[in-house]
């Protein structure tokens, strides 16, 4: 049974992967539109939903690279990589009882509506998780992870909101959220767990193939 939810997930994956490249490559070919790449940094609150310890978010720093894509005047495709957290809860178990920490490489795959200075954005997120810490009333739980394992594939979706302050910077905020569980019910812990994430970033551009298309 877990074995086909891994795949149905991985298929999925790809399926978007692949969707992606075939939208990047017909905006190249048919606009020979100008790309953009940039440095992104940005601090992020986040939470496991369906938690039943009532512990607080967790809030850490997130950072990475993007690659943007012009498709036309009002639209842009954009992809990242990002190394960022997720989980529920802060290292005190006074306040969070329980603690669980995600250490995630993330590709978000976005579409962008641009009217003048503030962009709006949507789209899916693939993420892969490299590393996770988790305990449970102060005490490190191992046979929890062993008997109910986080999944190491994460598909998310996104919905932002941003704002281009000149060429080269841009804020922006956004809602992450798992479309599958990251992990089954934990008796007494927690419901089928899914990462929600919200993050504040400033984006700073590096490249530009043709600075005199700004966007509109």
């Amino acid at each position: 049974m877990k074995e086909n939810y891994v795949i149905k997930a991985l298929k999925k994956n790809l399926a978007i992967i692949a969707i992606f490249n075939c939208v990047w490559l017909y905006a190249q070919h048919g606009y020979k539109s100008p790309y953009r790449a940039g440095l992104k940094l940005g601090y992020s609150f986040h939470t496991l939903t369906g938690d039943l310890t009532e512990s607080h978010h967790g809030q850490n720093l997130l950072g990475g690279f993007w690659f943007q894509l012009k498709m036309n005047k009002k639209w842009t495709a954009q992809t990242e990589l990002l190394l960022l957290d997720k989980g529920i809860g802060v290292w005190d178990p006074g306040k969070s009882p329980h603690f669980v920490n995600l250490h995630y490489f993330e590709i978000p795959v976005l579409f962008q509506y641009h009217r003048k200075m503030i962009y709006f954005e949507f789209g899916p997120g693939l993420g892969y998780m490299i590393n996770y810490r988790e305990h449970l009333n102060g005490n490190q739980t191992p046979d929890l992870v062993n008997n109910y394992p986080f999944m190491r594939n994460e598909l998310s979706f996104n919905v932002g909101i941003g704002c281009n302050l000149n060429e080269k910077w841009a804020l922006g905020v956004r809602l992450n959220h798992s479309l599958l569980p990251v992990r089954s019910a934990v008796p007494l812990v927690s419901k089928a767990s899914y990462n929600r994430l919200l993050a504040l970033s400033v984006t700073r551009q590096l490249k530009i193939k043709k600075a005199s298309d700004p966007q509109e």
